[in-house]
């Protein structure tokens, strides 16, 4: 990583989680201008998710609303136009479940476009899965107070909290006996260097403003390394390279330069293609509608609608010997946890595009590394009275879901408001994006190896569920498009699949 690329990303925001154990009162005057100088004196956000303060906020929100539904559009425009700062306060709120996480790391993503740096103030009572979705919003957890015990009791029973990136402000560590996890995760932080301890956040919130942004910095280091080799490397080099030279006459090795060895990207529904159904085991929380998506797209590689769906589960619940409302809740059926479910092919349907598109739809899902990835909108140039225009195809996954090269490319990235976190790859004719990352982990040019994961699927920008937007294209120097320092215009995914025809040995490792 280049360090203009880390100032890039660190720019783009984020997010400091505070806990304040044994504390009645959160310092919150503290804590504004220390917002402030994270966002360089301009605007800042707060919020109190804790509910601890009697302090009224000033924000047109409370806490509550960003976990309990996306942001209005006219809150996200007053956000944008007003020019005074935000703290946000109300009762005590923290998501529970994986929907309320889902909007509240949506609206952070949508802030984070208007007010990069956020300070948010977490609850005393959380619990471990509470800790959990904080450490997925945050960079870092500070952790301040005026008792060590109640901290360390506090930081004891979080493991999730153990293994974040974390930065103790109090002046001892937690007691080895009595709180051994806690010592460990404190004495594993940076919390004990001499420039941190010597910064007073309460004083100088602009000095500890510094050490917060370069804590970020780490963060994003550690899971994109540098470009370049370090002191030491450059120094040992010469010997290094004698080794590796002498090295091949002491052993004998093969290698497979093009082919990353991190994914097999034969999938077992591409193994298992050609079968008339599959079996499936829930885990108590997965909908019987979502596998239906999946096995229909499998099976016959074209688009569902709501009543395809409802007709495929009543037929597979059915077939399974289970009543059609079982398991129901808010329209859609939880099977219960180690519930297995045999999937049919689905005949009844009629006329489907395997023979056109069925080997681009295997090979397009089969690019995230979750085996039940499907299809949900193919490429169309104009918009019609039945499609939008949509210049791509989404691919439904789980949210981190790893998305991996489908060929040995440069790596490009970039942001916008629309595709949110965006990586590309370029080879010698053609590029491939895609959108609505969550986390990049490789960066601009760098060399990416076919199957290497290169980005996780997330919901940034403009999107209502986890998905990976999939955009090919030809490059042309007069292209609209660019990525990089490449021009490309815009082709279909399934032409660009038919074009380049993907071999046999690109398509059997991940």
């Amino acid at each position: 990583m280049q360090r203009k690329v880390l100032n890039d990303l660190y720019k783009q925001g984020g997010v400091t989680c505070f806990a304040f154990p044994g504390e009645s009162e959160i310092p919150l005057a503290p804590l504004q201008n220390l917002a402030l100088a994270l966002n360089a004196g301009a605007r800042f956000l707060l919020i109190d998710f804790s509910g601890k303060n009697t302090f009224k906020g000033n924000a047109p929100i409370e806490a509550k609303d960003l976990i309990e539904s996306p942001l209005s559009p006219a809150s996200l425009e007053k956000l944008k136009n007003d020019t005074e700062s935000w703290t946000v306060t109300g009762i005590r709120s923290f998501p529970k479940d994986d929907n309320q996480f889902r909007n509240l790391y949506h609206n952070l993503q949508q802030i984070k476009g208007v007010i990069p740096q956020i300070i948010a103030v977490i609850p005393l009572d959380i619990s471990d899965q509470e800790a959990y979705y904080a450490k997925l919003i945050s960079r870092l957890v500070v952790i301040d107070g005026e008792s060590v015990e109640e901290a360390s009791a506090f930081l004891e029973d979080l493991p999730h909290f153990n293994k974040s990136d974390m930065l103790w402000l109090l002046p001892q560590k937690p007691n080895k006996k009595r709180f051994y996890h806690a010592y460990r995760a404190v004495c594993k932080s940076n919390s004990f260097f001499k420039e941190i301890r010597n910064s007073d956040w309460k004083k100088n919130p602009e000095s500890f403003a510094t050490v917060i942004e370069n804590l970020h910095k780490i963060v994003i280091v550690q899971k994109n390394p540098l470009d370049g080799s370090s002191k030491a490397f450059r120094t040992f080099f010469p010997i290094l390279l004698l080794f590796a030279l002498a090295l091949p006459f002491f052993f004998s090795t093969q290698t497979e330069p093009v082919i990353s060895n991190i994914r097999n990207r034969i999938h077992e529904r591409d193994k298992l293609s050609v079968a008339p159904s599959f079996e499936y085991t829930f885990d108590g929380k997965e909908p019987l509608q979502r596998i239906a998506r999946y096995a229909i797209g499998r099976f016959s590689a074209i688009i569902t609608n709501d009543q395809m769906i409802r007709k495929y589960v009543n037929v597979t619940l059915e077939e399974n010997g289970y009543k059609k409302n079982s398991w129901e809740k808010n329209n859609l059926n939880f099977p219960p946890e180690g519930t297995t479910i045999k999937f049919s092919r689905p005949d009844y349907i009629g006329t489907t595009a395997t023979d056109s598109i069925g080997a681009a739809w295997k090979y397009w899902t089969s690019i995230v590394s979750d085996s039940v990835a499907y299809i949900t909108e193919f490429y169309h140039a104009q918009a019609t009275a039945n499609y939008r225009q949509h210049n791509g195809i989404d691919v439904a996954s789980r949210q981190g879901a790893r998305i991996l090269a489908p060929f040995a490319a440069k790596a490009w990235t970039t942001r916008d408001e629309r595709g949110g976190i965006v990586i590309g790859l370029v080879r010698k004719k053609d590029v491939v994006l895609f959108m609505h990352c969550d986390q990049l982990l490789y960066l601009d040019g760098q060399e990416v190896m076919a199957g290497d994961p290169i980005a996780t699927v997330g919901l940034t920008g403009h999107t209502t569920g986890p998905h990976a937007h999939v955009v090919t294209g030809l490059i042309d120097k007069n292209g609209p498009k660019y990525i990089g320092n490449v021009r490309y215009k815009v082709i279909d995914p399934i032409k660009w699949f038919y074009m380049f025809k993907p071999t046999a040995d690109a398509v059997r490792s991940r």
